[in-house]
């Protein structure tokens, strides 16, 4: 499935966008568990999730508070995280969030597998489109608000990403219970080296709990020594995070009866010199967990996860 940015959609896009300076998308009405904070700063704390935690449990405190909160790039903390993965932020529109969570699987088809048991999902056609997606659950014709939020999607898209005809995947995604993931990489090393420009990758949660997931800062390629700690973002309801598909990065957090049931996108870049393989790259995605120089070695003997998120356990994650 190939789509390049609609003429008409071009013209009219600037009266569809959100009015705050930093959004692309649609104005959102977010849930009730964010609702209040979401356009706040960055900075976060117990009672920003609404949980208690005591004055003496300074270690829970300080793994909260490492938390950064994807809620707006006109923040300096977000901006910067955004800025050392290459990251967009993207608005996403209620109404088309409403409408993918009625049409993911109340259960989701496969497990990850590897060391992602606690982790199910079902990859979405590669020809599906969020439109052909929703369309499939729905008996009656889309109607003109969820159209709207469709086409804005597609758009802003196009625009944040800067070129004007892409292809993706989806994939509805749930924990079942934390189990931190390990470091990895969602396509094999060669496909990296030759593809990795046009390829991203994005996540975005269908529910008010929103969806977790750690990032790890591997600009320092040659120095194979040095191990990096990983830095978790809370992705709200109503945000889209996209980082380049070379991206180390691990999810399997939960916090929530729904699971964090969030949607995870695979995006190629189209040219005119690649048309003919028509999204070839978003059939077989692949998580590597090993040096892309060594395969006997862990990424996550070298990138390690945040400090102190193992306090976080059956205290505010899931177990």
């Amino acid at each position: 499935m190939i789509i390049k940015l609609n003429e008409a959609l071009n013209s009219s896009s600037k009266s569809m966008r959100d009015t705050r300076s930093d959004s692309i998308g649609s104005t959102i009405t977010v849930d009730t568990f964010v609702k209040d904070r979401v356009n706040t700063s960055s900075d976060v704390d117990a009672a920003f999730f609404g949980i208690e935690v005591p004055e003496n449990n300074e270690l829970v405190r300080q793994a909260l508070s490492s938390i950064v909160v994807l809620n707006s790039s006109s923040d300096h903390q977000v901006q910067s995280l955004l800025d050392t993965h290459n990251g967009h932020l993207l608005d996403i529109g209620t109404n088309l969030l409403d409408a993918l969570r009625e049409a993911a699987p109340a259960q989701l088809a496969a497990r990850v597998g590897d060391f992602n048991e606690n982790l199910f999902y079902e990859m979405q056609g590669h020809k599906k489109d969020v439109e052909a997606i929703i369309s499939d659950n729905q008996r009656d014709a889309i109607g003109s608000v969820l159209q709207k939020d469709i086409d804005i999607f597609e758009t802003s898209l196009r625009r944040l990403l800067n070129h004007n005809s892409l292809t993706y995947r989806g994939s509805f995604m749930r924990t079942e219970q934390t189990v931190y993931q390990p470091a990895h990489v969602d396509y094999d090393y060669p496909v990296l080296h030759e593809h990795g420009k046009k390829l991203f990758l994005a996540f975005f949660p269908l529910t008010a709990e929103g969806t977790f997931l750690q990032l790890w800062d591997n600009s320092d390629h040659d120095n194979n020594a040095q191990t990096v700690e990983g830095k978790v973002v809370f992705i709200p309801f109503g945000r889209m995070l996209i980082v380049p598909a070379d991206t180390i990065h691990g999810g399997g957090f939960k916090k929530g009866e729904a699971g964090n049931l969030r949607f995870h996108l695979y995006i190629e870049l189209m040219d005119d010199d690649n048309h003919a393989e028509d999204d070839a790259l978003l059939l077989h995605p692949m998580n590597k967990y090993t040096e892309e120089n060594d395969r006997s070695r862990e990424l996550c003997e070298r990138f390690v996860d945040a400090d102190g998120f193992d306090h976080l356990l059956g205290v505010f994650f899931d177990e």
